[in-house]
This record gives C-alpha cells, structure tokens and sequence, in this order.
C-alpha cells in the first residue's frame, strides 16, 4: 500500500459551542494541485490555518510523509501559507521581501542572493527587482508573494483566496500562471477557494465542503459531470433543478411527463426527488430520450453563447438552456417564442428533495 504524501485523519476543530471542522479525513497527494471549495462557514480556512499550524487540533492528526505534524509550531513545519492580503512589507524592494525567510533562516548571503535571482527569472520580474510594493500591479504583487512562499522550497504551498483581490481578466490570467509554477516547482499546492471556476482550471483535484465535512472529493469532470449530492450540482456550474416524483419505476414531472435518467442517487421514501440536468446538455436540435416545451422568458447575450430561460409547467423557475452563437443564428431565439429542447437520460441526475 502507497503512504500518502499529507493526511488528515478524523480532525475536528470547535471555537466554543460551533463545530467548524467534524472528523474530516482526507488524503492528499504529492505534487498535486488540490482545492478546498465551499461556501463562507465551509471549515475550509480553518483546515488551511490546522494545516499550517495556526489553529490546534480538537481532535485527529495531521501527517507528512508518515510523520505527525499537528504538535509543530508553524516556523517548523515544511509548509508556507500565501495570505489573501498578500501581506509584503511596503518598505521593502522586492528582491527584500522575497529574501526575508531566507535571512530569518540565517542562510549564508551568497545561497540567498541566488534563489531570489532564480525565482525572480521564474516568475518573470527580475526586472523589478528593486521596485517597492506600492509601485508593482495587483498581479505583480501577487506574484511576489508567491515568490516569497515558493523561495523556502517547502513541501506544502498553502494559499488562502490567493485571487480574491484581483480583477477578472487578471484573475483567469493568473490562474493558469498558478498552475505553471506549480507545475515548475513540483510542490503540493493546496488552495482555499469560495470561486468554482477558479477550481476547476487549476485543480488535480477538488474538495467540496459544508459545515464542516467533505461533500465529494474527485478530479474536476467527476465533480462537474457526476455530482454526487444536490448540494455538490448546485454549488458548482450553473444546474437546472425540476421537481419530480417516482412512480413505480419511473420518475415523473409536475405535467405527468416521464424524466428518464442513467444517474439515480437514493431517493427519499416518500418519492420526492430533484431532476438535475446542466444547461449545455440542453439542446433544441437533435434527439434525446427526454423533451420538454415552453416559452422564452428572457434570452442573456454571453458572447460566445446565449442562455435562453424557458418558463415550463414542470417548474416555478425558468429552465436554462444554452445555446452556442452558431446554433442562434440558426433558430433566432426570441422572447416570448415556443421552443422544445431535448437531452439524454445519461445527462440527467436524480437526487432526493
């Protein structure tokens, strides 16, 4: 049996009478790049702060390698965490921030000056080397803070909404330039993040928590194309929910119509259950084991595609359905037209109500 690389076995953590963390165990790999995604209240940031060691256990155990790290101090664990603030000392050059562990590590001057110059050419800003916080972009500083984590050559790289504070261009932009480094360096990266998209492009693999306990842990497509709770499909993409009931061995709308699905979680005992179908699977041209009809309500222009609400009777809210640009200059989507759509029983989940 492999040992794994960061393990948190049945960890728990309570402030008072509010169990923030409840006997959460979780494997994390080496080299990975791994997402903790939930909503404020999750437990996230408080297993990221356990992690580092600035909050104790109430119960459990952390391991690196095999070793327990949860009685370390945070100056002796083989991690660094990355603040959302960024947290830079505004009176010093860049080349100084970076160089600060290092110097409080008492390492000689001349293995100093040469990892800050290579990090420096890795994250592209030896040329502002000896520029001040207060004059870099958000992105350059945030990439200077990274630098700073990085520079210790930890094991572990804990970041706490490293993009929160940037706008969003930057932020896809940075993303991907995350996930470079990350995969540059080797090290196991662990983000804490509220925004879903931002885990599905960076991450090997995701999280979802909720008051405290894992959801579901799998790689971005588990977690997109096979939710395994209402929860987990409605926190993560944009999910269409229609109220059903199962009849014998069927499961039936609000207009007596038959959604068929291949993805059926358990379901309550008194039947009442939530269709879940993704508005991508939606289609208004081609074939599908279901259909249903309705009229457009609103149509929202996203560039490279539209999303067409459709008020149905098998909901009180509007179904959404998206439509590539070239499938509307096709059929001219207009508020207030009928319009049928069809999908596959394999695009539709089946969760209890």
């Amino acid at each position: 049996m492999t040992q794994s690389f960061l393990s948190i076995k049945d960890v728990s953590k309570t402030f008072g009478t509010v169990q923030a963390v409840d006997g959460l165990s979780l494997d994390i790999r080496k080299n990975e790049f791994f997402a903790l995604l939930g909503a404020s209240g999750s437990g996230k940031t408080t297993l990221l702060r356990m992690l580092a060691g600035f909050e104790d256990l109430s119960a459990g155990d952390i391991t690196l390698e095999g070793t327990s790290i949860a009685g370390l101090a945070p100056n002796q664990r083989p991690l660094n965490l990355m603040f959302q603030s960024y947290a830079l000392f505004p009176h010093m050059t860049v080349a100084q921030n970076i160089a600060y562990g290092l110097e409080m590590d008492r390492l000689p001057k001349a293995e100093i000056a040469a990892r800050v110059n290579e990090i420096l050419e890795v994250i592209q800003l030896g040329h502002l080397a000896k520029r001040k916080p207060e004059q870099l972009s958000g992105g350059q500083r945030q990439r200077v803070a990274l630098a700073r984590a990085l520079v210790k050559r930890p094991k572990v790289l804990l970041l706490d909404e490293p993009l929160g504070a940037l706008d969003k261009k930057l932020r896809s932009e940075m993303q991907l330039e995350l996930k470079r480094l990350q995969h540059e360096f080797g090290i196991t990266f662990i983000i804490v993040t509220h925004d879903q998209e931002e885990a599905l492009v960076m991450a090997d693999r995701i999280a979802i928590m909720k008051d405290g306990k894992l959801l579901q842990v799998g790689t971005p497509h588990d977690i997109y194309e096979a939710p395994q709770s209402k929860f987990a499909a409605d926190f993560i993409g944009v999910m269409n929910f229609l109220p059903v009931e199962k009849k014998g061995t069927n499961f039936v709308g609000a207009d007596g119509s038959v959604i068929r699905s291949e993805s059926v979680t358990e379901i309550a005992k008194n039947g009442a259950a939530i269709a879940a179908i993704r508005p991508e699977r939606l289609h208004v041209t081609g074939t599908g084991e279901n259909q249903l009809s309705g009229e457009i309500a609103a149509v929202a222009y996203h560039g490279l595609d539209l999303l067409l609400h459709i008020k149905t009777p098998l909901s009180d809210t509007p179904v959404i359905s998206r439509m590539t640009a070239d499938e509307a200059d096709g059929h001219a989507p207009e508020v207030g037209q009928s319009i049928t759509v069809q999908w596959s029983a394999k695009d539709t989940h089946i969760f209890p109500n």
